[in-house]
């Protein structure tokens, strides 16, 4: 799969320690092959993770199961936590800005192609998806401005500059990335490696 749109999602779900496993299992549930995200952040209300943890779920060049229409040419973010109740934390809003920033330089996405669940609307309005496909989903939430997300990925960040250290640690990751596709059976291991969120911080540190 060569993703060119990223959704983001929320687990629609108050309760304590949702996570990655949490998920995997009620969608395994509905006789899915597994979670149906890429990743997954975690928020405040579990008691053995942070909030903001990035969480692998499927593969970048697996299909996901997330986005009805738009799968086949899609990364999908989960969000922990109910975005019709609560906004995202502020911890999973660094996290996840982080992320996106970094997906979009991989897979060379547009700003204007991270949408939110309900956005497919919008490209069922311009032709981009067939009718039906059309959601009745508020997802990510109604407490979830996507518009605002979108400034937050466009704005230029104003911060010191990173340590000489770190500038070539991230560049050597940087190389990585772009030759992932010949990593084979570790490529798993290398995206659990560069999507933990010290190293995303790193490579932040780096960007900006």
């Amino acid at each position: 799969m060569t993703p060119d749109y990223i959704v983001i999602h929320t687990a629609a779900f108050n309760g304590k320690d949702c996570d990655k496993d949490m998920i995997d299992s009620w969608h395994r549930a509905k006789g899915w092959n597994g979670i149906g995200y890429h990743y997954v952040i975690l928020n405040d209300k579990h008691s053995h993770k942070s909030d903001g943890m990035v969480e692998k779920g499927r593969p970048d060049h697996v299909q996901g199961a997330h986005a009805l229409g738009l799968n086949s040419r899609s990364l999908g973010i989960c969000c922990v936590g109910h975005g019709d109740e609560n906004d995202f934390t502020e911890a999973q809003y660094d996290s996840l800005i982080a992320l996106l920033d970094q997906l979009m330089e991989t897979h060379s996405i547009p700003v204007s192609r991270v949408i939110g669940h309900r956005e497919l609307n919008l490209l069922v309005d311009r032709g981009v998806l067939s009718d039906r496909y059309r959601t009745a989903k508020s997802c990510p939430g109604n407490q979830v401005d996507m518009q605002a997300l979108r400034k937050r990925l466009t704005k230029p960040a104003t911060v010191s500059p990173p340590e000489p250290q770190s500038t070539e640690l991230a560049d050597a990751m940087a190389v990585l990335a772009q030759h992932q596709d010949r990593f084979g059976n570790a490529r798993d291991e290398w995206a659990a490696f560069y999507y933990h969120p010290e190293i995303i911080a790193l490579r932040q540190r780096r960007i900006t």
